[in-house]
């Protein structure tokens, strides 16, 4: 952004969409037909022999499970089924709470497919709990499959051949092999590495149940004396509890229950950081504090969920009230217990402090501060990390405020591969809210481990920590998800790590992540820089290269310096709450957008995209949104617009599905409509540029309603109550056409093809904040003036009974138009010109 060009405030719309009278979602693909068995009665003889002993104990369950006074209809037994080798295992769709079909519990699919070496990948897996109804339904369905297609079946009347239809389950008996009874490990979700290997000592488990049978999973926890520990969390359809149990005792829990559906590890929160004293710098705390101008009680804040923050620090008491330090847990006390929080405050609420140290004038600050004690100060702790979440949001909310909330902890123990967890699922539940109320919570991706003992190895960074998965809960499809580059120039204590604009060391990436998964990280902020040792394998800190910040321990040290993820998801949240100070009227789904869509990618990065593509003739977007997400936010782009840097945000909201009526019946829930924009749109000085080379950014951000357990019923697809893409007006298109390619009952034709080159085609479908980048010539861009907002199924539109259906989904549309130069030309006050002034959410604004 030129010093020369006008700066203003960003042109804020609602209610610029519109939606077409009919429409119906483009079609998707067909599903493979399944691999046929060589001899299908001998296949289909041997699973109803299979399934006869894997049922022996049908009745011992049944039986204990009236004991607990569990209803007849929901009585029965897990089943296992393996598939086929090589062959993909058809499960359905049955959910924990369906009424017909069979109940999904889990499905573990083979991994052989993202592996190089066959060996490492077993069969796909699925297990599904079967009750007496269901299990003669089977057993019925086996004998039909085991006859299907052998001969052809006569009409005794007419003595024509009928068509036979296949059997109900016909997929799941072509592409099984094996059905067996359950086990606890069956269960088991979590990589198998951690389940619990002794059958008599106790371990923490976290248990999923069906939410209708919670009376009868407690009550059978408390006849066999099991342990719960900490708040259940309830989602849609299950409850998860934790439980202190040894395996034999949670295999009678799960037989007695008939409510388990799944199992995992016990996790809580844990902070990744250095306690580094900095004897170097010398600073005349006094005269620092004298130039503070504190923001209004009104202003947002950033509320700290960590390890408390030391409110004595002369640099933060004045915006951290004694009644905004609170904690989960009243054990564990409101204190910094181990001075993490209290680094997390100070750079929120200042970024690096030696910036502002050695900027001069007054130090004005735009939020005020919120400390809640997340983290246990001892281990294991009492508290679940997704109970945590829920405590410190009852907690704080009891006053009301605009908040950012600051999540430097990660999850341990839970899983690294970009499936959701509950931590992460409740994390996406709580910043849905209603809907309406949402919330924004900036989550640190988590460190690669290190330790005295045990330092970080140079030969992992060559690969940009591959190895090292995101951590929970920075996965969630609703969190801001930060991760570390390293930014600070100048000369280290020996041979520095990363470049600068490069990864910092210590942070994770989703590289390893399961395919297809959102992109994260969503942005990188600094986050300091390592050394390597002389042998050339360790690496140790260089604490030149962190950030400065406050410190609990005062008077003695009142400053000290911080560095990671936990640092830079500190700074993320700082700068989202003055972007919130700024621009009140944002929604958080405005404000999560405008950080993600400010970023930009370093020279470090760009190369390596480079690299990589010409290395495998791929698009190098894709290698460095799994390191760096979309780069480093440019507050100058973040806050304001310029004459040659144009932004639109447009806050918006569509009705994803319906459910009409027919002959006085109601019909499925199918998706109702889609919005179109017509942008407000700089025509004129776009032509005048005409062959200059410009850019546009599209930045769709929304927020989903979770179901976690679909990810293990293994739909992925259902675990968002609905998800939204977007799609831009083509070159040489006009707005019917445009409007056609994602309604299929648009009435225009479809001829005058566009070409749509130019795109980095960087939408993750996965994720709900989706963007790309075009660039090409100024006279294309000019007829660019159109967008498609469409929804995609999600679980809402599989349960009637919920009634969430007839909810609306909100979002923000992100456009910006950027020119190398305006060249007397300002694309801001053409665009500003042009919009109706019923549709500005507020005035259009010049800045000095």
């Amino acid at each position: 952004m030129a010093d020369d060009n006008k700066r203003y405030r960003h042109i804020h719309l609602r209610g610029l969409g519109t939606a077409p009278k009919s429409f119906r979602a483009v079609g998707g693909g067909s599903e493979k037909d399944i691999k046929p068995v060589n001899d299908r009665a001998a296949h289909g003889r041997r699973l109803r022999l299979e399934l006869d002993i894997a049922t022996e104990k049908f009745a011992d369950y049944v039986g204990e499970q009236a004991d607990t006074g569990i209803p007849a209809q929901h009585r029965g037994m897990p089943l296992t089924v393996l598939g086929r080798p090589d062959v993909e295992l058809k499960v359905g769709r049955g959910r924990p709470s369906s009424k017909v079909g069979l109940k999904i519990l889990n499905v573990r699919r083979s991994d052989a497919a993202e592996s190089e070496d066959d060996s490492n990948g077993g069969p796909d897996q699925a297990t599904f709990f079967v009750t007496k109804t269901r299990l003669a339904g089977l057993k019925s369905n086996l004998d039909e499959y085991s006859e299907y297609g052998q001969k052809p079946q006569k009409d005794p009347d007419s003595n024509t051949t009928r068509k036979v239809n296949r059997p109900e389950n016909f997929g799941l008996f072509e592409s099984g092999a094996t059905i067996r009874e359950t086990t606890l490990r069956d269960l088991w979700t979590d990589d198998v590495e951690e389940f619990p290997t002794s059958r008599l000592k106790k371990a923490r488990w976290e248990v999923w149940t069906q939410l209708q049978l919670q009376p009868y999973f407690l009550s059978a926890a408390k006849k066999l004396g099991v342990e719960l520990f900490g708040r259940p969390t309830e989602f849609i359809e299950t409850v998860i509890h934790g439980v202190v149990a040894t395996p034999l005792e949670l295999q009678r829990l799960v037989r007695q229950s008939a409510a388990v559906i799944e199992l995992r590890g016990a996790s809580s929160f844990a902070s990744g950081f250095f306690n580094m004293p900095d004897d170097e710098r010398i600073i005349a705390l006094d005269a620092i504090s004298r130039r503070i101008e504190r923001a209004p009680p009104a202003a947002p804040k950033v509320t700290i969920l960590d390890t408390g923050v030391n409110r004595n620090n002369p640099l933060l008491r004045g915006s951290l009230a004694a009644a905004d330090c609170r904690t989960v847990e009243g054990k564990w006390g409101i204190d910094d217990h181990s001075g993490h929080g209290t680094k997390m405050a100070g750079l929120a609420l200042y970024g690096d402090l030696e910036a502002a140290i050695l900027k001069p004038g007054p130090i004005v600050l735009e939020a005020n501060l919120e400390s809640i004690v997340v983290t246990s100060p001892t281990q294991p702790a009492t508290v679940p990390a997704r109970d945590a979440l829920q405590r410190a949001i009852d907690l704080v909310e009891k006053k009301s405020a605009r908040r950012v909330f600051c999540l430097a902890q990660t999850a341990v123990g839970e899983s690294e591969d970009g499936r959701p967890t509950s931590t992460s699922a409740v994390l996406d539940k709580l910043a849905y809210n209603d809907g309406d109320t949402t919330r924004l919570f900036c989550a640190a991706v988590g460190n690669a481990p290190h330790s005295r003992n045990r330092p970080y190895q140079y030969a992992d960074y060559e690969s940009r920590n591959v190895r090292f998965g995101i951590q929970s809960p920075a996965q969630a499809a609703n969190a801001l998800a930060v991760g570390a580059v390293s930014l600070k120039r100048g000369k280290g204590d020996g041979d520095l790590v990363a470049l600068p604009g490069d990864l910092m060391p210590l942070s994770r990436t989703a590289s390893s992540w399961h395919k297809p998964h959102p992109s994260k990280p969503d942005i990188v902020m600094e986050g300091g820089n390592l050394i390597v040792d002389e042998d050339g394998v360790f690496c140790r800190p260089s604490p030149k290269h962190f950030v400065l910040t406050t410190s609990r321990d005062v008077p003695e040290q009142p400053l000290d310096v911080s560095g990671q993820t936990s640092a830079a998801t500190a700074l993320a949240a700082g700068l989202a709450a003055r972007l919130a100070a700024r621009y009140p009227k944002y929604r958080m789904e405005t404000i999560r957008g405008m950080m993600v869509h400010s970023a930009r990618w370093t020279l470090a990065m760009i190369e390596q995209a480079k690299s990589f593509e010409a290395e495998n003739g791929n698009k190098g977007w894709s290698s460095i949104i799994d390191r760096f997400g979309w780069g480093v936010p440019d507050e100058s782009r973040l806050f304001n617009s310029a004459s040659n840097a144009l932004t639109l945000v447009i806050e918006d909201e569509l009705y994803p599905y319906e459910r009409k009526l027919k002959d006085g019946k109601e019909k499925e829930i199918r998706l109702r409509e889609m919005k179109y924009f017509k942008l407000p749109w700089p025509k004129t000085t776009l032509k005048g540029l005409n062959g200059v080379d410009v850019r546009m950014r599209c930045t769709l951000s929304y927020f989903i309603e979770p179901d976690p357990h679909a990810v293990t019923r293994d739909r992925m697809d259902r675990y968002h109550s609905y998800r939204l893409k977007f799609d831009v007006k083509r070159f040489g298109e006009d707005d019917a056409r445009a409007q056609r390619r994602m309604n299929s009952l648009a009435e225009e034709s479809m001829s005058g093809a566009g070409s749509n080159d130019g795109w980095l085609g960087a939408q993750r479908s996965m994720g709900t904040i989706l963007q790309d980048e075009w660039e090409g010539k100024a006279y294309q861009l000019a007829e660019r003036d159109g967008i498609s907002v469409v929804p995609v199924r999600g679980w809402w539109g599989d349960m009637a009974s919920t009634l969430n259906y007839k909810k609306p989904a909100r979002f923000s549309l992100i456009v910006s138009v950027e020119t190398p130069t305006s060249k007397g030309y300002d694309l801001f006050a053409e665009t500003a010109r042009l919009v109706p002034p019923q549709l500005l959410a507020e005035r259009i604004q010049a800045l000095v």
